[in-house]
C-alpha cells in the first residue's frame, strides 16, 4: 500500500486519485496514519460487508431474545450491550 505524508497528498492529489483506483493510498499526519483513500468500487465492498456483519449482530440478538438469554435486563440495556461488543469488534478488525 502506498502512503503519502498529508501535504504530499495535497501536492500530488491526481496522482493519489489514479494510485488509490488501483489500490488504497495511506494519508498520514505527523508520520502517524489518519485516512485511506480508495476506489468506490472497494468503498461499496467494505459498505457491504460492514452492512452484512451489522446484520448478523442484530440476528444474534433477535435469536438470543427469543431464547430468553437476557433475563432482568431492559432493551437499553441490552442495545447498549450490542452496540458496544460490535463497535469493539469492529474496531479491531476495520
Amino acid at each position: 500500500m502506498k502512503t503519502y505524508t498529508a501535504n504530499d497528498a495535497k501536492q500530488s492529489f491526481g496522482l493519489v486519485i489514479d494510485e488509490a483506483l488501483q489500490e488504497p493510498v495511506t494519508i498520514t499526519r505527523h508520520g502517524r496514519p489518519v485516512v485511506v483513500i480508495t476506489s468506490d468500487k472497494e468503498y461499496q465492498e467494505y459498505r457491504k460487508l460492514k452492512e452484512e456483519k451489522l446484520k448478523a449482530e442484530v440476528q444474534k440478538g433477535f435469536y438470543a431474545l427469543d431464547n430468553g438469554d437476557f433475563s432482568n435486563r431492559t432493551m437499553e440495556e441490552i442495545a447498549e450491550e450490542v452496540i458496544r461488543e460490535y463497535e469493539a469488534k469492529n474496531k479491531n478488525t476495520d
